[in-house]
């Protein structure tokens, strides 16, 4: 169903025939994914989804399966603001696919520290790169009549205890100002998102959603005036964050609003002027989105435009690090023997985890898109490599049999007041998941499943069976109890994106190939007193057969050291980077480190394929290989995007968004010691020691950076002449830059513009700051003319704490473009406030 303006007005003019109990009622979600209703009055509810990396329906587990695009890693990579845009486009058909009228994102919080667990769907640690290419997304979804919903403002850069650290930063210090605000303000200079999604965190000792920046900042200063909802659960009051702006509290049944807000508002607590201003916010989102509104089920389709953005996304984004000798492209006629080494090869990471994840439409094996590239597959020989696995993956299809002699899994649901199973279902999926509803004929407090099987290991050993699960259980092997526990602290939080806190495993001997009787028995998770948040019932049957990854390493050189050239598909998973927790280290996971230097020394030529949205430790193999190829998490066509670039159908062009150090110290990470919460007298604390120093912008980043901000090698070769600075008027400067393609091949080049501030600066300031960039394609040798506009004083201020206004200061600025130089003047000294 499509209503369009004409058939039913405006939604914001309905709001004088509401009553205050139906006007409380649209500030509260009505369920996890959707607002309320108010049928009454023909007010319909809107359905907000995730993510801008792959928009998926209204369920957490096992959804419809969905477009995967790549991580927003890969975005930030593309500076290309027109692909974002086409991006934000393709988006939004992919939104009314699953009947949503709302996107999550894009994430634009800031790359601060290379642990952060949700840096992968973050673009950078730049914030003008952040919001320009995240403005673009916002225009081009909207455009078609989908909201994009910005998050997470602010200062929500890492996850461990995000709903409850407090960032030591005042609205008005620099670091707050210039780098994580920055972003959000850059984004409302480029775009005006029809919602903005608040954090979870505390600033200055205060929560987000009741903070007096909402008012003073993005209503007063930047005059935005659109719908503020909360991340899902992080509104914590009723009367304060109704009066401090935040329209919308998500998810719902209402926590804090509903009836307690009623009864806020008719004791004299609450203006009834200030539920008129929320309400109107809210109806307003259904105005901005009332030509995308549909009630029609979720569906998948696969469409060949999409997959073919998708593809074009990825090969924009994937930067080239390393081309020792120009190995790259692979000439694949003059290699007789091609080796294929690790995991992602088969098993590619597509995206990270979290609520950015979601279920592909399909999957590509980078090493079946190599092979049909190939006139002759048969001169690729491919091996495992070791395991990278921090979970142990569920018990595989192929190795069970239920009952009824297929392969799969029975599951058996048991009410403590009922004699005999309540439902019994046969599953192709060893795992069960009641979020939010139980099956019919189950009480909270009064129930268990099991989830059983015949399971057949491939070849006899000690192999190892596990359990994810929310409450206490058993587990049995033909009969026998093999591991047991009673009910452990689980949260939501852990259940929806912290699984290994969920896992328990036990090795057990299986000494003959033949089918074993498994069964779990997992009791209904008993809520904790005062936990507000929906009770999850889940549990996973999993099992993993031994692994020698001293032979799996021992293989890889064998194969490696028969062929001509070594490709190495290795990097992280979203088992490690996700929302929910952060990073220990840069670490590869696993023995991966060790098995690239091996292979290497036994390679004549080794090329190394990365995945991950997070710099990784290269150090101990990043001179030993000939080739890196960093592929981010390129989504469902990354299996071809990948191989499009190894095989040079594609001119790589991506640049790193984020610097990437030699190692994670205090010498090499400016957060190294701040990073992530940590617990004092006063909770969980976040204290930005490094101020604005961030990414490349701290002192010694030339000296620790092993690949800096902007980098990215290409199969071509550019050249920069002609560097003109015209000064338009007092308030305008214009670049202007001629770029000649010197090389053999046709390609992108980004330019990229740097301002340098005055030598008798009054303050700190970093030996160049990213101003202005341009994507531009030439053919061999073609020259372009590239020109980048700039505001002086967007370009030259810097957030004056004093005065708590922008600053900016007479003075010679620097201009900088690629191995040229120039400068231009500014005469008076100019304070500012707004956008």
């Amino acid at each position: 169903m499509t209503n369009s303006k004409s058939e039913i007005g405006s939604y914001v003019a309905k709001l004088e025939e509401l009553t205050l109990a139906e006007k409380v009622s649209l500030l509260s979600g009505s369920d996890f994914m959707r607002t309320t209703s108010v049928p009454r009055v023909g007010i319909p509810s809107i359905k907000l989804v995730d993510s801008i990396n792959g928009v998926k329906g209204s369920e957490v587990h096992a959804g419809v399966p969905t477009a995967i695009f790549p991580s927003s890693t890969c975005y930030g990579s593309t500076w290309n603001r027109d692909l974002m845009h086409k991006l934000g486009v393709g988006l939004a058909a992919q939104a009314k696919l699953k009947s949503a009228q709302a996107v999550l994102g894009p994430t634009i919080n800031i790359h601060r520290d290379p642990r952060g667990g949700r840096n992968f769907e973050c673009f950078s640690e730049d914030p003008l790169l952040s919001g320009q290419l995240g403005a673009a997304i916002v225009n081009g979804l909207q455009q078609e009549g989908v909201s994009s919903c910005p998050k997470h403002f602010v200062c929500n850069d890492s996850e461990f205890q995000r709903r409850w650290y407090n960032v030591t930063e005042t609205q008005n210090s620099r670091a707050a100002r210039e780098i994580y605000m920055a972003a959000f303000q850059e984004l409302l200079r480029h775009s005006s998102p029809f919602a903005l999604m608040i954090s979870y965190n505390k600033l200055d000792g205060i929560y987000t959603t009741e903070h007096p920046f909402l008012k003073d900042i993005l209503r007063d200063e930047w005059h935005y005036s659109k719908c503020l909802l909360s991340d899902w659960y992080a509104t914590r009051s009723c009367e304060q964050s109704v009066k401090a702006g935040t329209d919308l509290e998500m998810p719902g049944p209402s926590v804090f609003r509903g009836k307690r807000l009623l009864e806020t508002v008719k004791k004299g607590l609450v203006d009834e002027s200030i539920i008129d201003e929320r309400a109107a916010a809210v109806l307003g989102l259904l105005d901005d989105t009332r030509d995308s509104y549909a009630d029609a089920p979720e569906k998948v389709v696969e469409d060949p435009s999409a997959n073919e953005l998708i593809r074009k996304v990825a090969s924009e984004g994937i930067v080239l690090l390393k081309n020792q000798n120009d190995v790259l492209p692979l000439n694949p006629v003059g290699q007789s023997k091609l080796a294929v080494i690790g995991m992602h090869a088969v098993q590619p990471a597509i995206c990270g985890g979290g609520s950015a994840s979601a279920a592909p439409q399909y999957l590509q094996q980078p090493l079946e898109c190599l092979k049909e590239s190939l006139s002759d597959p048969s001169q690729v020989t491919y091996t495992l490599g070791v395991s990278v696995n921090r979970l142990v993956p569920p018990v595989p299809l192929v190795q069970s049999r239920a009952d009824n002699g297929e392969p799969g899994f029975d599951v058996r649901y048991y009410s403590l007041d009922h004699k005999g199973p309540v439902a019994v279902d046969h599953v192709r999926n060893p795992a069960v998941n009641m979020v939010r509803q139980l099956i019919p004929g189950l009480e909270e407090g009064k129930f268990y499943f099991e989830i059983s099987t015949k399971l057949t290991p491939k070849f006899a050993g000690e192999h190892v069976l596990a359990v994810r699960v929310t409450g206490a259980f058993e587990l049995f092997l033909d009969d026998e109890l093999v591991l047991s526990s009673p009910q452990y602290e689980v949260s939501m939080e852990n259940f929806l994106f912290e699984p290994f806190l969920l896992e328990r495993r036990v090795q057990v001997p299986m000494r003959e190939v033949r089918p074993y009787a498994v069964k779990l028995v997992m009791q209904n998770r008993i809520a904790a007193p005062g936990d507000y948040e929906p009770n999850p019932h889940g549990a996973c049957l999993c099992f993993q057969e031994f692994t020698d990854d001293e032979q799996a390493i021992a293989d890889a050189v064998s194969v490696a050291a028969s062929s001509d050239t070594t490709i190495i598909y290795a990097g992280r998973t979203s088992e490690y980077e996700s929302e929910g927790y952060d990073l220990a280290d840069m670490a590869l996971p696993g023995l991966q480190a060790s098995m690239i230097k091996a292979v290497a020394a036994a390679s004549k030529r080794t090329v190394l394929v990365l995945y991950c949205g997070n710099p990784v430790d290269l150090s101990e193999f990043v001179d030993d290989v000939d080739a890196i190829i960093l592929a981010h998490y390129p989504g469902q066509e990354g299996g071809r995007a990948v191989t499009d670039v190894i095989l040079g159908e594609v001119n790589p062009s991506g640049k790193l968004a984020t610097t990437w150090r030699k190692k994670l110290d205090e010498q090499h990470v400016p957060s190294f010691n701040s990073f992530s919460a940590r617990l004092t007298d006063e909770g969980y604390t976040v204290d930005y020691t490094e101020g604005i120093k961030v990414g490349y912008r701290a002192p010694n980043t030339a000296e620790v950076a092993l690949f800096p901000f902007g980098f990215g090698l290409s199969y071509t070769s550019f050249t920069y002449s002609n560097l003109n600075i015209d000064e338009v008027d007092d308030s305008n400067v214009s670049a202007r830059v001629t770029v000649e393609n010197t090389g053999d091949g046709a390609g992108y080049e980004v330019v990229q513009l740097y301002i340098t501030p005055p030598a008798d600066s009054s303050v700190w300031r970093p030996a160049r700051e990213l101003k202005g960039f341009d994507k531009v394609w030439l053919e061999v040798g073609e020259s372009k003319q590239v020109e980048i506009e700039l505001v002086k004083k967007y370009a030259c201020s810097f957030w004056d704490e004093s005065s708590c206004k922008w600053k900016m200061e007479s003075g010679v600025y620097g201009v900088v473009v690629g191995d040229l130089a120039g400068q231009f003047t500014v005469a008076s000294e100019l304070m500012w406030t707004g956008v």
